[in-house]
């Protein structure tokens, strides 16, 4: 519907993407194909990228450019409290976690002592307001759950935003080459 109403790209996120979700989940990955295939306008990846690699196989799969929401929340110029930040960069692969967010959506945010009672109907959500001030300005993680993507599990440290781009510009070159070095001679 977009492309045919004249938008010049799209922006596809997948379901391991931080923030308010659709029920109906469908993954970066399996997302970027199906998009691709109906549509020939230029798309912007989102949700479940990091680093070059995850670039990289965004490109693979019909993107050309991508987004980086969670990696860029644990920057050193983001404004989010550092409690927050070193959330992020201590989370496993598995540290976050879906919610319902009534009426119809559901969120995904950081695995918290708060996330995990809301999730089994322990305790009532805060108002989103309230969650906002206690986790980027105060950095209460434990009673509030920061929208974070599956991907914070690959986040490892606080950078600069240029060391950021520079580290995944670099990265993405170098798997390029090693996609390049594959191909039969």
């Amino acid at each position: 519907k977009a492309v045919d109403a004249g938008v010049d790209g799209l922006i596809v996120e997948g379901a391991e993407s931080a923030g308010i979700r659709n029920p109906e989940e469908v993954h970066t990955f399996a997302l970027l194909q199906a998009v691709r295939e109906k549509v020939d306008v230029p798309i912007v990846a989102a949700g479940g990228i990091v680093d070059g690699r995850g670039m990289a196989a965004a490109f693979a799969l019909g993107a050309e450019g991508v987004t980086m929401g969670t990696r860029f929340v644990a920057s050193f110029e983001s404004p989010v409290h550092l409690n927050y930040k070193n959330a992020i960069v201590s989370t496993p692969i598995t540290g976050t976690i879906m919610t319902d967010n009534p009426p119809r959506a559901r969120s995904r945010g950081l695995r918290t002592p708060y996330s995990v009672e809301v999730n089994e109907g322990r305790r009532e959500r805060l108002p989103r307001n309230a969650t906002l001030d206690m986790l980027y300005v105060q950095g209460d993680v434990d009673n509030t759950s920061g929208a974070a993507g599956e991907s914070a599990g690959l986040i490892h440290e606080i950078k600069s935003v240029r060391q950021i781009v520079d580290d995944t510009i670099a990265s993405f070159w170098r798997e390029i080459d090693r996609l390049a070095a594959l191909r039969p001679r």
